[in-house]
């Protein structure tokens, strides 16, 4: 008689067995660095013996070979209990006092296996039923089940006493899902009974397919498994925006990031094990990187040193080299390099120093024309004025008065040229003419302006108020300049109906020095407040008030000289308040902006 009958019941449990093999071997090779995934293949895999054990039982045409199908069949139940209590105790990152109980738990199930496979303790014989053949249960059956449920409600219990302990709402969803899918697998047990003389079908697979997907759902959903460490480290490199370099002593490459791909063009595959020095293209006596981690131990940890790497493509990029040593028990392992783009930022730099040499030309030209301005113009002027006054002197009287309009015009148009060339010269000596920062008393410059106003101030009928004011560090002949300028506005732009009241004060607060010049004077829109430091940005006629528009801007110039700034506050008819913030403290010999401290004059002059 052939050992093989058929038997359509075999045909479910063959399927299902089969299938949850290939199942197991999918999870593992796509999850196998996770121990909960490991275990859940194991727990598949052990099934899956249990469903291919009975379907080889069914499919047997004789008792013997039947029993043997039977007993390979449970011997890998025996395991169950064993990998269901290690699964959930690293699922739920149970403490480290379960490792004894889940090892004794293997022991014991290799055991019960082993009696399964080669005694009839477990199995004693095949019976037939209609189904097919089945196991008949052996002398330590009972004891086996009472290890097996008792391990099966442990897990269950550690569950339990987990989900009432924790906090976190998630990971109670997670637990309780769990256990629900345990508590449907015990379901499976049924088959034991027909062991004992009932006449049940078994059908264990039904609530074992349903454990299988419940619990995989779980595990796939809420990853009950912390990242391995080698998982957590790729991830990192990977989200690093810098190249990585992880070299050994020899300077060869080991291990790199994604980045290293970007900024240089290379797959990491194809550096890994090349020297470090081959992506840099340098020439004979340069410092190569494995030269410098020769003197790594001795220089310590190198920080963003500048460097040229080859690119794939064979062009250069420039980067910032840090480089770490790596020591393990005091003896130097390798080193991490990280390599940062830096092209951006000397293309930055690059066009930061052609700005610079653009001003440097700009100030020099600018310098050339204040030299031009107090030499070359002011001569013509003064023969103008000169010429002007002899004419006036020795042909007034014969000249029709449409001849003495032309001078008086002529004298006057001098006049202003001369004031605007002398204001220019002034906005240019700020910083070609400025000096070394010093301790300035600016209650002291406040009263040598006010002095220096007297006839202005007695003409106008008006006074200065000087208020509190206290020292800084500065330009003591700009600063001079910067409140005669505003307190000079100030008496211009006064109301001819009201005596004009100037008040210069100020005070220090968190180590800057707030400087206010106001008025009661006509005042102005506050739209105009940042026009008003214009160059020759003027709000008024010059046949109602004189002068350049260059007076402002002159004091703007010289508060960013000094690191301030200036701004204007007015409402018109009711003055208008000049706020200057200065810091009260510079640096020993600071110079700032860059002002010289020599005369300069163009070539050839």
């Amino acid at each position: 008689m052939p050992p093989v009958r058929w038997n359509p019941y075999a045909l479910p449990w063959a399927i299902v067995g089969f299938a949850l093999v290939v199942l197991a071997g999918v999870i593992y090779q796509r999850q196998r660095a996770s121990r909960v995934a490991v275990l859940f293949c194991a727990m598949i895999v052990l099934v899956g013996v249990w469903f291919g054990g009975f379907a080889g039982m069914f499919l047997s045409a004789d008792a013997d070979l039947a029993a043997v199908w039977a007993r390979i069949a449970l011997a890998g139940v025996a395991f169950l209990p064993a990998a269901i209590y290690d699964f959930t105790a690293t699922a739920l990152r149970l403490p480290r006092s379960r490792t004894l109980i889940v090892r004794a738990l293997w022991i014991i199930s290799a055991a019960f296996a082993a009696l399964s496979l080669f005694t009839s303790a477990i199995v004693l014989r095949v019976d037939p039923h209609p189904w097919g053949w089945y196991a008949v249960a052996g002398r330590l059956t009972p004891l086996f089940l009472v290890i097996f449920f008792g391990a099966l409600l442990a897990h269950l219990v550690e569950g339990i006493v987990e989900y009432r302990q924790t906090r976190d709402a998630t990971r109670r969803r997670r637990v309780a899902k769990l256990m629900v899918s345990f508590a449907v697998v015990y379901a499976g047990a049924i088959d034991f009974i027909p062991m004992f003389g009932a006449n049940l079908p078994p059908v264990g697979y039904i609530p074992v397919l349903a454990f299988i997907a419940i619990a995989w759902g779980s595990i796939r959903r809420h990853r009950f498994q912390p990242i391995t460490a080698a998982r957590a480290s790729r991830e990192i490199l990977d989200t690093m925006a810098d190249a990585l370099f992880v070299l050994d002593t020899s300077a060869k490459i080991r291990v790199t990031n994604g980045a290293v791909t970007t900024l240089l063009g290379f797959p990491e595959a194809e550096l890994h094990g090349r020297s470090i020095d081959t992506l840099e293209p340098v020439s004979d006596g340069d410092a190569t990187i494995s030269r410098t981690l020769a003197e790594l131990s001795k220089r310590g940890a190198i920080r963003d040193q500048e460097r040229i790497f080859r690119h794939r493509d064979g062009g250069t990029v420039d980067v910032s080299v840090s480089i770490s040593p790596v020591r393990e028990d005091n003896v130097d392992r390798g080193a991490v390099l990280i390599a940062r783009d830096i092209r951006e930022r000397k293309r930055a730099d690059a066009e930061l120093r052609s700005a610079m040499k653009r001003l440097e030309q700009s100030n020099r030209e600018l310098e050339d024309f204040a030299y031009v301005a107090s030499h070359d113009l002011q001569e013509p002027l003064r023969k103008i004025q000169a010429f002007g006054d002899l004419l006036e002197q020795k042909h007034g009287a014969a000249l029709p008065p449409q001849g003495v309009d032309y001078i008086a015009r002529m004298r006057a148009a001098a006049k202003r040229m001369q004031v605007l060339i002398n204001d220019l010269l002034m906005f240019s000596r700020v910083t070609t003419k400025a000096q070394p920062f010093v301790r300035v008393s600016l209650e002291t410059v406040a009263r040598e302006v006010a002095k220096d106003l007297e006839v202005r101030v007695h003409d106008a009928g008006g006074r200065i108020d000087i208020g509190p004011l206290p020292a800084i560090d500065a330009d003591p002949l700009q600063m001079r300049q910067l409140l005669q300028n505003l307190a000079g506005n100030a008496l211009k732009f006064h109301r001819p109906d009201v005596t004009p009241v100037v008040t210069i004060e100020g005070s220090l607060d968190d180590g800057a020095c707030h400087l206010r010049v106001s008025d009661n004077g006509i005042g102005f829109d506050e739209k105009y407040a940042e026009r008003i430091f214009t160059m020759f940005e003027r709000l008024h006629g010059r046949g109602k008030y004189e002068g350049t528009g260059i007076g402002l801007a002159i004091c703007r110039r010289i508060a960013e000289r000094h690191g301030g700034t200036i701004t204007a506050r007015s409402t018109p008819g009711e003055g208008a308040t000049f706020l200057v913030t200065l810091p009260a403290r510079h640096a020993e010999g600071e110079n700032t902006n860059g002002s010289r401290q020599t005369d300069r004059h163009p070539a050839g002059r």
